[in-house]
């Protein structure tokens, strides 16, 4: 197993930027993910790249531009996940279907989309009506504690920056090994602590909180051994590790170019959701650069019996 963990830590420093910014933003009230996922789509066009991604991009040079960064990201997601003609994937918070509508038109796979949102839902089939791929993409409204699909249906399973919102990892993860085949590939990519222990400390920062307002239910998020430990106790076994936080930075910097370039139409889409935006990310990036918030990409697989 390929492992990028690298040690690293929050000292006080970290702590103190989160908390200065959070104290300029001010606090809007109780978290709430479906605030910022059902803002108008128009406003993460304008500041996404073209896919509509909202996770890291790979930046194999260091300097290339967001959309390629992208294309790099789904492409090594294809590759170790084993992603070909006929791949029958299923991808847990799938967003505005971006990556699932490239997989499909690139990869000639069949995606089956969850996510809670009735206006991602919309957007991502009448985007694939679009671009003539409806007949390879399905995009359901539902819970993922509530997957009705058979048994071994699926080759891949996918969690975008997505599972940091969902308390029940382990049942997750027990679901998705009964879903994939023998041999087949869950695929995370998400932010996590750099540390377990530091999590109770993380929770009591007033700059996570102005996060977890903002982005919803962020206090869900887990360290990457935690995560490790908990796809192993479905029975996974674990293929490769790679710590791409370096490459989050860049993202959340192009992020906040495109949306500082773009803030007359941002805020004739969505005032609130600029602002919030705008926090959001600088927090976010502030977090990163400090090193106590790190972002992973890991692989693993059902075994063959």
């Amino acid at each position: 197993m390929n492992t990028g963990l690298r040690p690293a830590g929050p000292d006080s420093g970290h702590f103190r930027a989160l908390d200065s910014l959070h104290a300029a933003a001010g606090d809007n009230g109780a978290p709430d993910s479906g605030v910022h996922y059902d803002l108008p789509p128009t406003v993460f066009e304008l500041f996404l790249d073209r896919n509509m991604n909202y996770s890291s991009g790979w930046y194999a040079r260091g300097d290339e531009d967001l959309d390629t960064a992208q294309v790099d990201k789904m492409a090594r997601i294809a590759r170790y996940t084993g992603l070909s003609t006929g791949s029958r994937v299923l991808d847990l918070g799938c967003g505005w279907c971006g990556p699932a509508l490239h997989f499909a038109e690139q990869y000639g796979c069949h995606v089956t989309g969850v996510t809670l949102s009735s206006v991602q839902r919309e957007y991502a089939l009448g985007w694939a009506a679009r671009r003539g791929l409806s007949d390879r993409l399905v995009v359901d409204r539902r819970s993922v504690l509530d997957l009705p699909y058979a048994n071994g249906a699926f080759d891949q399973v996918l969690f975008l920056e997505s599972i940091i919102h969902m308390p029940e990892k382990a049942a997750i993860f027990a679901r998705c090994m009964q879903l994939l085949r023998a041999g087949g590939r869950i695929f995370i990519q998400e932010s996590n602590y750099d540390r377990a222990s530091m999590r109770e400390r993380y929770l009591a920062s007033r700059g996570f909180a102005e996060v977890h307002q903002a982005f919803g239910y962020s206090s869900h998020m887990v360290s990457a051994g935690e995560m490790l430990m908990l796809l192993e106790e479905a029975g996974f076994v674990p293929e490769w590790v790679e710590d791409i936080s370096s490459h989050y930075v860049r993202t959340l910097g192009q992020w906040l170019a495109n949306l500082d370039s773009d803030a007359g139409r941002m805020r004739a889409a969505s005032a609130r959701g600029y602002t919030m935006l705008r926090r959001y990310l600088m927090i976010a990036l502030a977090t990163y650069r400090a090193g106590g918030t790190l972002c992973h990409m890991i692989t693993a697989r059902k075994p063959l019996r």
